[in-house]
């Protein structure tokens, strides 16, 4: 959990990396099954090569959908050039989405109402205070950064970044900021726009802008999309969590329903470690939580702090006693039925803060467990040094 001397390297990539976009295919699609069955069970996977979309997985559901309709959706919110073929009248759709295992069905949804984990994994949610969002700062960095770049004109809608920290005695140093994005302007101007944003984005957020830049070492990029790069769901597990500052447990986030816990555990745990934070007993805290197939409660809870770490047990007493951890229980806190995923996929499914959530009241429908409303309770309820 301690950063001291090491060195954090963290990725996000953009709405049209491949990766993502399948992603957002799978969870506009879970929505589109959520609009009429709030009780869909869904694991739906996406692979998109080209303007060919496959679409596999499984569903158990009383909702029916127009999914070559949802996924042409999907493509017209991203923008690739016309020489790509990625328009949304352009994709080619081959739906072998498949009926859940009545074997599966039949242990995640219980003839007394209860709901059983429809997998099983442990699951891993972390927060710093390095942020007003409580990410850790790679993460915040590489994230911020890649929505600033995909907002310039005459590149495209695919992007990844990646910043590089040095922690010395737990004060962070940005070594490096590296950027490929596909672009339709000149490789020169593509490199000094780029540089020119990133810069302008640091020092209005406080940073130095005395570090390295590095835009396209590998050259022109026109050419993105599926077009360049298979896309497939679940690729992107890491972006999609803390990058090197935790590690991953459980399995995809994108196309299931909150049944599965790689999906509630996560947000779960993320809720957990966050609202830790904010009490302010640890500048960082990761919080594991597993779970067996058909099994409604976790199998065990781990928490970890970077200091306090005597006060873990009397942490763990307090969730047993005033949080819900099965999987029924998740749901209902989160309210795990309502569609909300195609947002989150596009968006993140961590970091925001507090105050953006306040501005906005849909961001807090749309991440309740980015909400830190328990931390006072736990501060109140836990003794530092007991």
């Amino acid at each position: 959990m301690e950063t001291k001397n090491q060195t954090k390297v963290c990725e996000y990539v953009s709405s049209g990396h491949p990766d993502k976009v399948a992603d957002q295919i799978s969870d506009a699609l879970l929505d589109e099954y959520l609009k009429e069955d709030t009780h869909t069970r869904a694991g739906i996977e996406v692979m998109v090569k080209d303007n060919i979309v496959v679409l596999g997985g499984e569903v158990n559901t009383t909702a029916e959908i127009n999914a070559e309709a949802v996924v042409r959706r999907v493509f017209s919110d991203l923008h690739y050039p016309a020489n790509h073929h990625l328009s949304s009248n352009e994709i080619k759709v081959i739906n072998l989405i498949g009926r859940q295992s009545p074997e599966i069905s039949q242990s995640v949804d219980k003839s007394d109402g209860t709901v059983g984990a429809g997998d099983q994994g442990f699951m891993v949610g972390f927060a710093s205070n390095e942020t007003d969002e409580y990410m850790p700062l790679g993460v915040y960095l590489a994230k911020h950064l890649c929505e600033q770049v995909t907002e310039i004109e005459d590149l495209g809608p695919d992007c990844k970044t990646q910043v590089t920290i040095d922690y010395a005695d737990d004060k962070p140093q940005i070594r490096s900021i590296l950027v490929s994005t596909m672009h339709q302007c000149q490789l020169k101007e593509c490199r000094q726009r780029v540089t020119d944003k990133v810069k302008q984005w640091l020092k209005e957020n406080d940073y130095s802008v005395d570090i390295d830049i590095i835009v396209n070492p590998s050259g022109d990029w026109h050419i993105g999309g599926s077009v360049s790069d298979c896309g497939m769901t679940g690729r992107k597990i890491v972006v999609d969590h803390y990058g090197s500052y935790a590690p991953i447990g459980g399995g995809n986030l994108h196309g299931k329903c909150m049944s599965k816990v790689d999906r509630s555990g996560s947000y779960m745990a993320r809720y957990l470690a966050k609202n830790i934070v904010a009490a302010g007993l640890a500048d960082t805290a990761k919080v594991e939580l597993a779970y067996m197939i058909g099994c409604p409660k976790p199998s065990s809870v781990n928490i970890e702090l970077n200091r306090n770490a005597s006060i873990v047990p009397q942490l763990l007493s307090w969730i047993e006693k005033h949080i819900d951890l099965s999987v029924s229980g998740i749901i209902k806190r989160f309210d795990g039925g309502l569609p909300r995923y195609y947002t989150i996929a596009r968006k993140g499914h961590f970091g925001i803060s507090e105050r953006k959530m306040q501005q906005n009241e849909q961001l807090a429908t749309l991440y309740p467990w980015e909400k830190t409303d328990i931390a006072e309770e736990i501060k109140n309820e836990i003794t530092v040094g007991a």
